[in-house]
């Protein structure tokens, strides 16, 4: 009768207490680890020892003010007490409904700080809610006509709150003296001037400006932001570096070009500073540990990593951390933000008592292709690179980004021959998002065509109807006759009252106001390519290097998803149904 096996448990049964043999990796042939220590060249002795400590001389200058073309120098600040991005890429905040009745509720708050208690208090929340008004919903300039999100809003809120926007601008205007809407009481204008200016520090603090004006540095016709930084550089001279933010609006130090060879400054001096620094060696997640009685994680098979012919970083990064990664040292080098530095010097004394000057790796001579200058700064229309390192006051790797505000799709439309700047996000009565296409079927859902005539048996159409969120672009030839620009221009459609009126976009991105002729928006042919470009606002938030929170609204350039087409047509006989 065959036999029945089964297995109970699997598991090791030391014969002894201890585990010390077990972990000891005893050594039973010498002569082979001889071998293999031959085969890898490791008796081939070199004339160099081990760094002991390495001497490092530096010379560090300051950024000193940053401008947009044509505009005044604004000071950066020695150290910088705000982020680049805060202070080039801020926009004024939406004064949308709700941060209207934030701003009501924020006034009535510190109006009951003062003191205000009972029917005093209460008789100049009345006459405040009476005299800054919170529309109705059935009120026209409300615009909750077609905005059911911020009709659900307001009535709530109508008649139950103050208008803060309103206020707050029209105390800006009377500032110290009160507006002259509501009159107060004699006795209760020091509680509401302290209320208001309360609201004043706190909306400043908070938000920054409210408005629909453009940031300083953007440049419509560029889809992108242009400014100047003016900065002392490490040999004394005064030059201008041009600085282009990346995709998502982040100053790091590859975003600055230097301007020109820059001029001699001597109103102040670069400091230069000596310090003595171990080194340490090369290390990052994966490497294997450099000596054998080490024990290692195991996160990181290396057996396991297949390269190809042509995955050549692959290959060098295997044989850096394989072969050569115990050769290499790195010392820790601190730099202020918002500085330039050169480094002078690097003298590195071995465990023998020698030393070694090891000098720039930019600072070779001959052909640019030949020279390794990875964080070198370049200098536009010639092969030269600048001798210093900029770390800009920029906090890239801190920075928390919203959901986008708003977000214009600019793409190419090759059967109209043309450009269409899609608004596909938009921002509601609220300051929230929403999509241009639900707004679009909300306000105006695809109609008839403009003249259709019933008794003939072809219905001729004028134009075929396009959503309101796509706004034409025109191409316009230039004065010189060598260039094209796209011109924003409108589709027709015929209103409730029976006219024909423009569409015309309702975002800011597609509004411009710093443009050359008021209420022409023209958008260079190059900024549009066949893959399209994507424009987004959005919130961004970050920490300082004092601790300081800050908020701004910020404009990302993103590509697009590629051509598309609108279905515009014109003169069409289609047959009756």
């Amino acid at each position: 009768m065959p036999s029945i096996t089964y297995w109970n448990r699997v598991e090791p049964r030391p014969r002894s207490r201890f585990l010390t043999r077990s972990l000891s990796a005893q050594v039973r042939d010498a002569l082979w680890f001889l071998t293999r220590q031959w085969q890898f060249g490791e008796f081939q002795g070199e004339d160099a020892g081990s760094p002991a400590y390495v001497q490092l001389s530096s010379t560090c200058s300051r950024m000193q003010s940053w401008q947009i073309p044509g505009g005044a120098p604004q000071p950066i600040g020695s150290p910088p007490s705000v982020p680049m991005e805060t202070l080039v890429e801020r926009e004024p905040f939406t004064p949308d409904l709700a941060t209207a009745v934030e701003l009501g509720q924020r006034f009535e708050a510190f109006l009951a700080e003062t003191g205000l208690a009972g029917a005093a208090f209460q008789s100049v929340v009345d006459d405040f809610r009476t005299a800054y008004r919170v529309p109705s919903p059935t009120d026209p300039a409300s615009g909750a006509a077609h905005d059911p999100v911020l009709a659900r809003f307001l009535r709530v809120c109508a008649g139950r709150a103050i208008h803060g926007v309103t206020l707050y601008q029209a105390y800006l205007a009377t500032r110290p003296a009160l507006p002259p809407a509501p009159a107060v009481d004699p006795t209760r204008q020091a509680a509401v001037g302290s209320a208001l200016e309360r609201l004043v520090e706190w909306v400043r603090a908070v938000y920054g400006e409210l408005g629909t004006a453009d940031p300083p540095a953007w440049r419509p016709e560029r889809l992108e932001y242009d400014v100047r930084v003016r900065a002392m550089t490490p040999a004394g001279s005064a030059v201008t570096l041009a600085a282009y933010p990346g995709r998502f609006g982040d100053f790091d130090w590859y975003a600055f070009d230097q301007l020109g060879p820059g001029e001699r400054d001597g109103r102040s001096e670069p400091e230069t500073t000596t310090r003595s620094l171990l080194p340490i060696h090369v290390r990052f997640r994966g490497m294997p540990n450099t000596r054998w009685w080490h024990f290692e994680r195991g996160s990181m098979n290396l057996a396991d990593v297949k390269a190809d012919r042509s995955e050549l970083s692959k290959l060098i990064l295997i044989d850096f951390m394989l072969v050569h990664g115990n050769d290499w040292f790195v010392v820790p080098f601190t730099q202020e933000v918002g500085t330039l530095c050169r480094v002078d010097a690097v003298l590195v004394h071995d465990v023998f008592g020698d030393t070694t000057l090891i000098p720039p790796a930019n600072a070779q001579t001959g052909a640019p292709a030949e020279r390794w200058s990875l964080f070198a700064l370049t200098v536009p229309g010639t092969a030269a690179t600048a001798d210093y390192f900029v770390l800009p006051p920029s906090a890239p790797s801190a920075t928390l980004g919203g959901e986008a505000l708003e977000e214009v799709r600019f793409l190419r439309d090759e059967m109209f021959n043309s450009a269409w700047g899609l608004e596909h996000t938009i921002e509601n009565g609220l300051g929230q998002p929403w999509s241009g296409h639900e707004r679009a079927q909300q306000i105006a859902p695809l109609h008839e065509p403009l003249v259709n005539d019933t008794e003939s048996p072809l219905k001729y159409v004028i134009e075929t109807d396009v959503p309101l969120n796509w706004i034409p672009f025109l191409p316009v030839a230039e004065a010189n006759g060598r260039a094209i620009t796209f011109q924003r221009a409108a589709m027709l459609r015929p209103n409730e009252a029976g006219t024909i009126q423009r569409v015309e976009p309702v975002g800011r991105i597609l509004r411009p106001q710093r443009v050359d002729t008021p209420g022409v928006y023209k958008i260079r042919e190059e900024e549009i390519p066949r893959t399209g470009v994507r424009v987004s606002r959005l919130v961004r938030r970050t920490r300082w290097i004092d601790g300081s929170t800050h908020i701004w609204i910020a404009r990302a350039k993103t590509a697009g998803a590629g051509e598309g087409s609108s279905g515009l047509r014109f003169d069409l006989a289609i047959s009756q149904p």
